[in-house]
């Protein structure tokens, strides 16, 4: 919620944005806004961004209501960047579907990892992949 200029009444009011997909793609991808830009200053954003590894649903954000179909999806890899806005160093999570395990991937060192470690403030761009409806029924025992 905050203020906006409303184009009717010609004032600012107090409202809220909201915005609905059409329609959504097997593979998605999120960029999370780590690099802030002001006219004097540029820094690195640090929060912590606690994404789900499991069963993302965005069902509710779909505009097309004619699809019934739940919109789950399940994270299978990630980009980490650390270091400062002038340098840095990239490393990447990935998840062998085959296996279903968790991989680290740094440079040429590859490390297996746990799911607990998957999530980091370094999170910077994360893969997603859309869920079958049976197959999310499955993973879940169901």
């Amino acid at each position: 919620m905050g203020m906006m200029y409303c184009p009717k009444c010609k004032e600012r009011r107090q409202a809220s944005k909201k915005l609905d997909l059409w329609r959504l793609p097997e593979v998605l991808v999120i960029h999370l806004k780590r690099f802030s830009y002001s006219r004097s200053m540029k820094h690195k954003l640090e929060t912590f961004v606690n994404f789900p590894i499991h069963d993302f649903d965005l069902t509710n954000y779909i505009a097309n209501k004619n699809n019934s179909r739940r919109q789950l999806y399940e994270l299978y890899a990630l980009t980490n960047h650390y270091g400062s806005m002038g340098s840095g160093h990239y490393t990447a999570h990935i998840k062998l579907l085959d296996e279903n395990r968790w991989y680290n991937f740094d440079d040429s060192h590859i490390t297996l990892i746990s799911e607990d470690e998957v999530n980091t403030a370094a999170a910077y761009v994360l893969f997603y992949r859309r869920v079958k409806t049976e197959e999310a029924a499955i993973s879940n025992g169901a």
